[in-house]
């Protein structure tokens, strides 16, 4: 009843503060007296330090004029009943699931390797295995530790086959695994002492519930015409009398924002002190193979021209309005290339067109602008440069079902049938998709070896610290095998994929989240960090919603005056967002990944939790983000450099903070998690992240070579 009352008026609750509250609820206290006095705190967000506060002040629980030893006070009582309660739900919750195991084969030429007792403090830990095409297989449940075992400098290490898709949930043990076709029996390692073992021949899959998507909405709000979610339209009066404007958290959860009311000042490192150099003796073999990359695409490459107005006394509507029609103009040009590279597609007919076609079956080519299911089948309304027309495809045509629920709106789709009278009759439905077969590239002399990060989130006080730099410490020799030690040396690119720092107002209380308040300070401190980072390695940054960029989509890169740490790093190249880079001939999309959230909201049994199956769409789609106006801003370029032009040897995204990996007709399509331990917000959205995991990609094959857990030095896992 609490929370429903409190999101009616646009505000929201953590669990810890429901907890201490609801007991209370209509007995000691009203909702306008919460209400009231949370926005005089300018928080939209009750947490237990408000719920705390405001208990206090009612005199619901007392402090007490001095504490007798041995004695607790109420309220810290209720507050630790309160997490009881929620670790109970949570440890239930993992009882029930399934654990993924995996039995190598006995003839495999891999190696298993794993220590006898559990991951603990000192270790990272590293699976490898073979790829082979399959569903998707469900997160891994945490496991706890014997209290009894030492786990000091243990390794586990394990070797075997993998299916298409593995989500890694919030594990202590990792799995790792590359492409059989390319593989050639390699194992891999993590840090610390290990023992061998004969690997078994069965390969189980115990696949664990997904977490529930919350049933409600938390605030009914509807983004304006123009697609900006941070756009200056506000509320009407709410009943608390404030005007908070629209804007949409992670995850696209819709939020109310306000002004913070900041008190004091805090005290905090920008890591100057941390100081990691290589290794005494450690012989980097990347060094020694020559560098191969270029930028293949970078939105600050592309040359825009101004949209063409009727004169210089034109309102700004008029010449927005005229960008964004220039923009999917673009965007249809483009699909039209894409789609004529299908031998299917037959002859391609302008809608103008259709009625001077006979009976023959022809294909029209256009943006779906609308999407409805009828009593036969499914109408669509579909427009191209030259006109729109109604589009019926009935319930008995081949995947009819499958393919309405995967054409977002404004996505550019392929129709074949015949032309009525203003209406045509669909007999097929196109997208643009990935061909399934592409031409082998050639192979490498050397291995050489990328690592895919994104969502690194410094600044935050869920930043795991001291995770990354046992990372760093290990990007720099700091290894426990012969094996690992190959595995680092041959190390030669590092991509960052976006939300590189926690950012400053980005969600409201985010201050009382933040180990590092100050914007500049923030990328200072990541700068400080990568600096480590061994020379010969060659860093590609590129910015997400979190960083100092533009919010819109594209981002073409960060703004300089605030993250001129960065451009000064001499092994940084910063890119946009998107971009394509090129790796020994290998081409590596790199998102942010916004684009997942339309996808979540449009796709039925789509969710953040699946992350590469909302990647996957968005390849059919061959489009970043293709929905204009709901969730992910669009900005008003004449030209659409979000259309996925090329097929690419391997998408990264990130965003959702949870690691996942899959092929889909030969493209490696990996969510990189994040280095941000759970917050207050992933715990009111379901979200439960999977951070410090560092996933090796070799560029030969554009396949997970392997992927090393640094996850048990994450505080707050």
């Amino acid at each position: 009843m609490l929370i429903e009352d409190l999101i009616k008026n646009n505000y929201l609750i953590t669990p810890s503060a429901y907890y201490l509250l609801e007991p209370h609820y209509k007995k000691g206290f009203a909702l306008a007296e919460l209400i009231k006095f949370a926005k005089a705190r300018g928080t939209f967000v009750i947490d237990s330090s408000v719920a705390e506060a405001f208990l206090l002040e009612k005199g619901l629980v007392s402090t007490g004029t001095a504490e007798v030893e041995g004695e607790e006070k109420p309220l810290r009582k209720a507050y630790e009943g309160a997490l009881t309660a929620e670790l109970v739900g949570e440890m239930a919750q993992e009882d029930e699931s399934g654990l993924l195991t995996i039995e190598p084969s006995e003839s495999a030429p891999e190696t298993s390797l794993s220590s006898s007792a559990g991951t603990g403090a000192g270790e990272s830990s590293v699976s490898t295995g073979d790829a082979v095409e399959s569903e998707p297989s469900a997160g891994l449940p945490q496991e706890v530790p014997d209290e009894n075992s030492d786990s000091s400098n243990e390794t586990l290490i394990s070797t075997g086959t993998h299916s298409e898709s593995k989500q890694f949930g919030a594990s202590a043990s990792v799995e790792k695994a590359f492409s059989s076709e390319h593989s050639e029996g390699e194992s891999f390692v993590s840090t610390g002492a290990f023992e061998v073992e004969t690997p078994d021949q069965n390969v189980e899959d115990n696949a664990e519930a997904l977490p529930e998507e919350p049933s409600n909405g938390y605030i009914p709000v509807e983004t304006n015409g123009n697609g900006y979610a941070d756009s200056e339209e506000y509320y009407e009066n709410g009943e608390n009398g404030v005007k908070p404007k629209i804007v949409y958290g992670d995850y696209g959860i819709p939020i109310a924002y306000v002004g913070e009311d900041v008190e004091g000042e805090k005290s905090y490192s920008t890591y100057s002190d941390v100081v990691i150099k290589p290794k005494d003796g450690f012989h980097y073999r990347a060094k020694e193979i020559p560098d191969d990359w270029e930028i293949a695409f970078d939105v600050k490459s592309v040359k825009f021209q101004a949209p063409k107005v009727k004169n210089a006394a034109s309102k700004e509507g008029e010449i927005i309005i005229q960008a964004y029609s220039s923009y999917f103009k673009s965007r249809l040009k483009k699909m039209r290339r894409i789609f004529r590279e299908n031998p299917e597609i037959g002859t391609v007919i302008d809608i103008a067109k259709l009625s001077y076609v006979g009976d023959d079956e022809v294909t029209i080519i256009g943006l779906v602008n609308d999407k409805r299911e009828t009593a036969k089948g499914y109408m669509f309304e579909v427009e191209d440069a030259t006109g729109r027309i109604k589009v019926f495809l009935g319930r008995d045509k081949e995947n009819a079902s499958k393919v309405y629920n995967l054409i977002m709106p404004d996505s550019v789709v392929a129709f074949r049938g015949q032309p009525g009278r203003g209406i045509f009759f669909a007999n097929r439905v196109f997208l643009p998709d990935v061909p399934k077969f592409r031409r082998e590239k050639p192979p490498l002399e050397e291995k050489v070896y990328a690592i895919l990060l994104s969502d690194i989130h410094v600044g935050s006080n869920k930043f795991c610290e001291k995770a990354f730099e046992k990372f760093l410490e290990w990007l720099n020799g700091e290894v426990n095998s012969r094996a690992e030690e190959e595995l680092v040396s041959r190390i030669k690119y590092l991509i960052i994929g976006g939300d590189v720092v926690d950012g400053v107002g980005i969600y409201p209380g985010q201050y009382n989240e933040l180990a590092i308040p100050d914007i500049f300070d923030q990328y200072e401190a990541l700068a400080n960090l990568l600096r480590n980072v061994p020379e010969h390695i060659t860093m590609f940054i590129g910015p997400g919603n979190h960083d100092a960029a533009r919010t819109a989509l594209p981002q073409p890169g960060f703004y300089e005056e605030y993250a001129r740490p960065l451009y000064k790093l001499k092994n940084a190249v910063i890119i946009s967002n998107p971009a394509v880079i090129r790796l020994h001939g290998r081409d590596f999309l790199i998102a942010h990944g916004r684009g997942i959230e339309d996808v979540v909201d449009f796709i039925p049994k789509r969710s953040h939790h699946r992350p590469a199956e909302a990647m996957v769409d968005l390849l059919r789609l061959r489009h970043i983000a293709p929905t204009f106006g709901n969730k992910v801003p669009i900005a008003p370029d004449p030209e659409d450099t979000l259309v996925i032009e090329s097929v690419p040897d391997l998408f990264q995204a990130g965003h959702v903070h949870v690691m996942e990996y899959k092929i889909y007709n030969g493209v490696f399509v990996i969510n990189t998690g994040t280095w941000q331990a759970q917050t207050e917000f992933q715990k009111m959205v379901n979200i439960v992240p999977t951070p410090a995991r560092v996933p090796i990609i070799d560029v030969e094959t554009a396949r997970l070579r392997a992927v090393v857990s640094f996850e048990q030095f994450c505080e707050g896992v």
